[in-house]
């Protein structure tokens, strides 16, 4: 008798161990599921974040002379094209209608407030 729960037990083991390898070869790869649009803002605000914090990170290197002024120049102007598209792409995601491209967009992306200073509005 005891030999035979042994056995029982022995086989739902290996039921349960072997169960993920029955699946069909063709079904092993199975495509990722989409991110919910709550995840996608949730990592786009996360990303906004981290980019305003390397361009604080970059205007006090500059004001420390970490960084040249050309050195700055460059490196600002790429955070701040890149923190530009991350706003866009949130905007997107939240599903704000899309803004037109205005070539004044530019020149006011370079006003992007650090730490806790406030723009003057225009």
């Amino acid at each position: 008798m005891e030999f035979l729960i042994f056995l029982a037990i022995l086989a739902a083991v290996v039921v349960f161990v072997t169960r993920p390898l029955w699946r069909p070869l063709d079904q092993t790869a199975e495509p990722e599921p989409a991110p919910s649009e709550a995840t996608e803002v949730a990592d786009l605000e996360a990303a906004r974040d981290a980019k305003f914090r390397e361009i604080r990170d970059a205007e006090m290197d500059h004001r420390t002379g970490k960084l040249s002024q050309a050195d700055f120049d460059l490196i600002d102007r790429s955070l701040r094209a890149e923190a530009v598209q991350i706003l866009r792409d949130l905007d997107r995601a939240r599903g704000a209608p899309a803004q037109p491209e205005d070539p004044q967009a530019a020149a006011r992306a370079d006003r992007i407030p650090s730490g806790g200073e406030r723009l003057p509005s225009p």
